[in-house]
């Protein structure tokens, strides 16, 4: 794996520390140090402005091979190197020399110099006895911000999670949405709306197994995949992935936004997610707007009533179709099955015939209709079932009898 710029960086500072005890003299040893203060002061420089950026949003991969926290003790072994090479040359250095003026007028006049300027100015303005006592503070300094980041990075709050984690994601929204969701488009439209929902559920299995590689265990995984309920964690995803970057990658979404291929894996799942589950639910509620089963009882019901519809008096011409609809939802479990002892079971015509019984004697059908007239009109002939148009509710049970005529009460008053 290639080392990242920050190792780089560090690693040849260390390497130019150990050429300093190779200098011939004390001049030479100067010229050394005022290159090495250089460097280490944009060195530090650059690792401040990275913690500013971090602080922002949580990095991820960036700097990964750095443990910063042992480079603040070899920063201090380099400081000791120094030490010693300077005493070689009878040179005595406080090693724990901090802010010293020199260095803070020197470090000031060198950051006023731009990356690709090649003056030496702020060299010629330093003492030479100034020289060994700003690099021991440059290093010092390095050493504290290497410190400050190793604290910072090894102890994110939720909050910094939380808010990193969106940074992320719309960044990834910006820069990689669009190619995933096409993707899938692509995938989907070879599939007719009736094998579609076949496919989706064998994809979101497939991609969820494709997933679960990134982790290396069951406890991991369900760390941030709710195995029961089939849902992602995001809380709990959103604080593996700031605990454990070590896992995806170098990524960045600064002026050049780059995804490492672990971290566009682990968003384009959530985004694949949340389309397939998009997908089911649309496939969903087509198949239950498809599927509404009509209620055929209903209907033979209906049919039934029909045949006495040229009963109804004229005020009540408009009324009959929509209380009958209402009758028969209301007293559904009572009208749906029929009796132990009716002989027609599809439905119980006892309890319908028994309701245009007292209709008819309640004006809604013409009352000057004979109960043989409504019979035949209703069973083609006049038989037994006149006599539940006889007795209307009195043929029911004591308890239907009164949940109908409240019923009936309450109907004709307001439609009255």
């Amino acid at each position: 794996m290639d080392k990242t710029g920050e190792l780089n960086i560090l690693e040849n500072l260390e390497r130019k520390i150990g050429t300093l005890g190779s200098s011939s003299c004390l001049m030479s040893l100067n010229m050394m140090s005022l290159s090495m203060t250089i460097d280490i002061c944009r060195t530090a420089r650059y690792f401040e402005l990275l913690l500013d950026q971090w602080q922002e949003c949580l990095p991820l991969g960036h700097a990964r091979d750095v443990n910063f926290s042992s480079w603040g003790g070899k920063i201090w072994d380099m400081m000791k190197e120094v030490h010693r090479v300077y005493g070689l040359h009878r040179v005595v250095l406080n090693l724990y020399e901090y802010e010293a003026e020199s260095y803070v007028n020197f470090k000031e006049e060198q950051q006023q110099v731009g990356v690709y300027e090649a003056t030496i100015r702020p060299a010629q303005l330093v003492a030479a006895d100034h020289i060994p006592v700003i690099l021991i503070c440059s290093l010092r300094e390095l050493a504290e911000v290497l410190m400050e980041i190793s604290e910072f990075l090894n102890s994110p709050t939720e909050e910094q999670i939380a808010a990193s984690f969106q940074k992320w994601s719309e960044n990834y929204k910006k820069h990689y949405q669009r190619s995933c969701a096409n993707r899938y488009k692509r995938w989907k439209i070879q599939y007719s709306t009736r094998t579609l929902k076949k496919h989706l559920q064998e994809r979101m299995a497939k991609e969820t197994e494709e997933f679960k590689t990134l982790f290396v265990n069951d406890d991991e995984f369900e760390q941030v995949f709710d195995v029961e309920q089939r849902t992602i964690d995001f809380d709990g995803l959103s604080r593996f992935l700031f605990t454990h970057t070590e896992r995806f990658g170098v990524s960045f979404i600064d002026a050049r936004p780059m995804f490492s291929k672990e971290l566009l894996q682990l968003f384009n799942f959530i985004e694949l997610w949340r389309l397939i589950q998009t997908d089911m639910q649309s496939t969903k509620k087509r198949a239950e707007q498809t599927a509404v089963i009509k209620d055929e009882i209903e209907e033979k019901v209906m049919e039934t009533v029909k045949k006495v519809e040229q009963l109804v008096v004229q005020e009540w011409s408009k009324h009959t179709n929509v209380l009958w609809k209402k009758i028969y939802r209301t007293f559904k479990a009572e009208i749906s099955k029929a009796g132990p002892h009716e002989k027609f079971k599809e439905y119980s015509k006892k309890t319908v015939y028994c309701i245009i019984g007292h209709l008819k004697s309640k004006g809604v059908y013409n009352k000057t209709a004979t109960n043989v007239e409504v019979t035949k009109l209703l069973e083609g002939c006049n038989n037994g079932m006149r006599k539940y148009i006889n007795n209307g509710l009195g043929e029911l049970d004591l308890a239907l009898q009164k949940r109908l005529k409240d019923f009936f009460s309450e109907e004709m008053k307001q439609i009255a």
